[in-house]
């Protein structure tokens, strides 16, 4: 998912092969067992194809294990071409996730990514106060994942680390860069949780709401992942002020307008107009919640929807003309933006969960028959705890897209069994799958870490268990605290 995009893995290729095996006899073949009651013939056909997919997704790429699915779910999942592909790419959070990529992809193509991060840490507040310029370079870092994606920003907010180094004299092998590169993929990972409607929240979001019928409220997920962002981003400047403690006198005296060394910092009326596109894209989104129903913009916002209004923004983005050209040209920012790998695993995923949700499958009723007894005396609030640390683990080693669509149905038994709200562990299984920066498996942006040559591996893995135990307590915290008051 975002920051874990679809590249293949490097196998050897009886290696490759043998992964492949195993991914379609797991596939094809789980469903030839006899059911378990109370699972069905169909129900074992339908795990057999997750199960398959899942292991395609971890331990070989994206794109082939999604197609193999759903011609799986066309073959032996008890649906016709024209239905899957109906609930596949026809879904609407399949279409909206295009046009977000398209609409990100538009975003970096203008340059306003570093514009971002250098206009917070270029406020005159942080001259001469070294945490507080950290702390807002972090936060920087943390919107520009949200905006677009762990990887893209990681590299941004690297290239200006590095502006830094050389303005301040910091070294390769120093404290503050060493803690900086780590920071900044931390800080770009987690900054992926703030938008629930791209990448992996979107995915594990849409996955439950296709099981259940329910959906989740925008407006109060932001709220709940901004407040963690910030706890976080103040626990990782702990941490650097008490426990690393890296030499800062070097930034008292760091003019960061040095750091635009080629005029970011100016924005031509271009850049200025997608960034009233930006605005108008994060307020279209959220105003239905907000606004009186009966208002005319809230019942036409809410016949689009959420993928109409994304629809919306691109056409007029592309009807408008800069110097005689399209403000966004559609075939570029395709070509340069959108993961097919994130949209495949999406388009199996939709059709997959609604159909392992359906009565008739048993599936629901089996998972409740396990997870029962574990939890079936516990409260909520300890499940939510149990699910969302599943998912921080998980992730290290597995896509967070498929840790995170993997766990639904376990939430969904649980929350229709227990007549208890999902919005808890929905949230601490979506911000905990984000926490994905320890092993280079864990994300795109965390390979890009360990091979990164400011930084080192036993660096890494001192730093990094400690900050992803803090983050999920934080993230708990806020989640529990201000989840039991929203929610």
């Amino acid at each position: 998912m975002a920051g874990k995009e679809s590249t293949p893995k490097r196998f050897s290729a009886p290696a490759y092969y043998l992964h492949t095996v195993v991914c379609l006899l797991i596939m094809f073949g789980f469903g030839q067992l006899p059911p378990v009651e109370p699972l069905t013939p169909l129900g074992m056909n339908l795990i057999g194809i997750f199960l398959g997919v899942l292991y395609g997704w971890v331990c070989i790429e994206i794109v082939w294990p999604s197609l193999a699915g759903l011609l799986a779910l066309m073959l032996i999942g008890g649906m016709k071409p024209m239905m899957l592909l109906n609930k596949s790419f026809g879904d609407p959070v399949v279409q909206m996730m295009f046009f977000i990529f398209v609409f990100c992809a538009t975003i970096s193509h203008y340059g306003l990514s570093k514009f971002i991060s250098l206009w917070f840490i270029t406020r005159k507040f942080v001259a001469g106060r070294p945490w507080v310029f950290t702390y807002t370079f972090l936060g920087s870092i943390f919107i520009l994942g949200g905006l677009t994606s762990a990887s893209p920003a990681a590299i941004i907010g690297w290239s200006i680390l590095y502006g830094i180094c050389d303005v301040c004299g910091y070294k390769k092998g120093d404290g503050y860069p060493t803690m900086m590169v780590f920071g900044i993929v931390f800080a770009s990972q987690v900054g992926m949780s703030l938008i629930p409607f791209k990448q992996a929240a979107l995915t594990v979001f849409s996955a439950y709401e296709t099981m259940s019928g329910v959906g989740i409220d925008y407006a109060k997920y932001m709220l709940i992942a901004a407040c963690s962002c910030v706890l976080c981003s103040l626990l990782f400047i702990a941490l650097g002020k008490y426990v690393f403690k890296p030499d800062m006198e070097k930034l008292k005296k760091l003019d960061a307008s040095k750091l635009d060394t080629d005029g970011a910092l100016k924005l031509s009326k271009v850049q200025k107009l997608i960034l009233c596109f930006l605005f108008a894209l994060v307020a279209l989104l959220l105003l239905p919640n907000f606004l009186p129903a009966d208002l005319f913009i809230s019942r036409f916002l809410k016949s689009i929807g959420n993928t109409g209004i994304c629809v919306f923004l691109v056409t007029v983005m592309c009807f408008l003309k800069v110097d005689g050209k399209p403000l966004l040209k559609f075939k570029a920012m395709i070509d340069s933006g959108v993961a097919w790998g994130i949209i495949l695993l999406l388009a199996v995923v939709q059709p997959l969960s609604g159909a392992m949700a359906a009565q008739e499958s048993g599936i629901t009723n089996f998972l409740m028959m396990i997870v029962e007894p574990i939890f079936g005396g516990s409260s909520p609030v300890v499940f939510a705890l149990f699910i969302g640390f599943v998912a921080t683990a998980l992730t290290q080693v597995m896509n967070n897209g498929a840790v995170g669509v993997a766990l639904m149905p376990v939430i969904f038994s649980y929350c229709s069994s227990m007549n208890v709200a999902p919005e808890l562990p929905l949230i601490m299984v979506v911000m905990g799958v984000h926490l994905a920066f320890l092993t280079p498996a864990a994300s795109a942006s965390a390979a890009l870490l360990h091979g990164n040559e400011w930084s080192d591996s036993g660096s890494i893995w001192k730093t990094a268990p400690l900050v992803i135990l803090l983050s999920w307590i934080a993230i708990a915290v806020v989640t529990i605290l201000l989840g039991g008051v929203l929610f």
